[in-house]
């Protein structure tokens, strides 16, 4: 099994704010060939004291075997890699602050990573469905973003417009639903009902469609499935000063290589992918 640490800004159940770090923790938590050693906390869709709040809510409510970690969540990091020297990956889906201080905890913690896929950058302005949308990930701390990027560490960047492409419809919601029912307790199964259909009406009201961007379970489903996505690969400029933004500085040839897939392929299989491992996730005790 591949050894995977979360590290996210869960916001699920806070109204109005995103709900897929919690629905990628769903698919870690069912999937086969993952091993969760725990989740770092970090900020981005809010304060790291809400995102504390709701992962402790989000575990309360669907008892759910997981440990977080709201503090020393670098110190965490680098105990986990040295642990298991080029045998842990990462995801990650926030801010990336606890990255960059592992580094300062560990100088050489980007070499024992096996791997981080980063979900966040964009390289034009990200617009979804004509509606001009912010990074929230990446530009959350420039600083410690373009440490991560320039780590060579191996790398994987899930970028805002490829994964803008992972919608979710609330056609897909009851299938996820009319699967979990069976297998939740009621009041469990409630909340997570009543998320989830909060959540797909701020985004009919926001973006004028009947779903949502699931853009961090790419991360995970990468891990199981890349070749549902494209193969793309680029270079990183060694100057990355459009940051605060989000906005990634590519070069024609440098000692920055990442991978940077352009492209969902498979839609459909994704989505019923992610179906199965979250209800397998849900049903973890």
């Amino acid at each position: 099994m591949r050894k995977v640490i979360l590290d996210c800004d869960n916001t699920f159940g806070l109204p109005d704010h995103d709900v897929d770090d919690g629905l990628t923790l769903f698919y870690i938590l069912g999937a086969p060939t993952l091993d969760l050693l725990g989740v770092t906390l970090t900020y981005g869709n809010s304060s790291l004291a809400e995102v504390t709040k709701m992962t402790n809510e989000l575990q309360t409510r669907l008892a759910l075997p997981f440990q977080a970690y709201s503090t020393n969540q670098a110190k965490f990091l680098v105990e986990q890699v040295n642990q298991a020297p080029n045998q842990v990956t990462i995801l990650a889906t926030g801010a990336l602050t606890n990255l960059y201080e592992a580094q300062k905890i560990d100088p050489l913690f980007f070499q024992k990573v096996e791997a981080i896929v980063l979900m966040g950058g964009t390289v034009e302005p990200l617009v979804v469905n004509q509606r001009a949308v912010k990074e929230l990930n990446f530009s959350c701390d420039p600083v410690a973003s373009e440490a991560v990027l320039l780590s060579q560490a191996k790398l994987t960047i899930m970028n805002g417009h490829m994964t803008a492409a992972a919608f979710f419809s609330k056609n897909e919601l009851v299938e996820l639903l009319q699967a979990a029912e069976p297998v939740l307790p009621r009041a469990s199964f409630d909340w997570l009902a009543t998320t989830l259909a909060e959540w797909i009406e701020w985004n009919q009201k926001v973006f004028r469609f009947s779903g949502f961007c699931n853009w961090d379970m790419t991360t995970a489903v990468y891990l199981e499935r890349p070749d549902f996505f494209s193969e793309e690969a680029y270079y990183l400029s060694a100057v990355q000063d459009q940051l605060f933004k989000g906005q990634l500085q590519l070069t024609a040839r440098s000692e920055y290589y990442v991978k940077m897939p352009k492209k969902l392929l498979a839609l459909s299989e994704f989505n019923q992918l992610a179906i199965e491992r979250m209800v397998t996730g849900l049903t973890k005790r």
